[in-house]
C-alpha cells in the first residue's frame, strides 16, 4: 500500500502537470493565432485560459511555500520536543532513585520484609500473583499470603487501594461535571 504523504504529493504533481499543460498550450494556441493575424479580441477564450491557468499556478506556489514554512517550522517544534525529552530521559533515572526512596521509607515505616517489598514492587508493576511467584522462585500461595501481609500491614484492602496508596499523590483530582 502506497503511504498517504506519497500519494498527495503523486496527486498534487499530476495536478501541476495538468496546469502547466493548459496553460502551455493556451500560450502556444495564442501565439499560434496572433502570428496569423488574429486580433487580442478574438483570442478571449486562449487568454482567459492563460489567465485562469496563471492565476491557479500562482496560487498553488503560494500554497506550497505556506506548506513549506509550516513544515519547517513543525519540524523545528519536534526538534525542540525531542531536546527536552532528552533531558527528561536523562532524569529519569534520577527521579526513580527519589521515588524508590521514598517507597523504601515507606516500606520501613509499614515494617515490611524484604520479600513483601519484592511482592510489592511486583504487584505496582501490574504483574500478576503467578508472575511474581515464577520471578521469585516460590510458589503462588506464598506471594498471595505475602501480599495479604503486606495489605495488613499498610492499612488497605486491595491491591487497587495499595497501587492508589503509592500513586495518588502525583495525581490531579479529577475534575467534578455538574450534571
Amino acid at each position: 500500500m502506497i503511504d498517504a504523504s506519497v500519494q498527495f504529493r503523486y496527486r498534487q504533481t499530476l495536478f501541476v502537470v495538468f496546469v502547466l499543460i493548459v496553460f502551455g498550450t493556451s500560450v502556444v494556441e495564442i501565439v499560434t493565432e496572433f502570428m496569423n493575424g488574429e486580433t487580442l479580441t478574438t483570442m478571449v477564450d486562449d487568454m482567459s485560459g492563460v489567465a485562469v491557468s496563471a492565476l491557479v499556478l500562482m496560487g498553488f506556489a503560494y500554497e506550497r511555500r505556506a506548506q513549506h514554512k509550516a513544515s519547517k517550522d513543525l519540524r523545528g517544534k519536534l526538534e525542540s520536543a525531542r531536546g527536552q525529552l532528552a533531558k527528561l530521559d536523562a532524569r529519569s533515572p534520577q527521579l526513580a532513585g527519589q521515588y524508590r526512596a521514598v517507597m523504601q521509607k515507606q516500606f520501613d515505616a509499614w515494617s515490611l520484609t524484604a520479600s513483601e517489598q519484592d511482592v510489592v514492587i511486583g504487584m505496582l508493576k501490574g504483574l500478576s500473583f503467578r508472575e511474581i511467584a515464577e520471578l521469585r522462585q516460590t510458589r503462588e500461595k506464598t506471594v498471595r499470603q505475602q501480599a495479604t501481609s503486606v495489605y495488613r500491614k499498610a492499612g488497605v484492602n486491595s491491591r487497587n487501594e495499595l497501587t492508589a496508596w503509592f500513586f495518588e499523590d502525583m495525581l490531579d483530582a479529577p475534575p467534578i461535571h455538574e450534571p
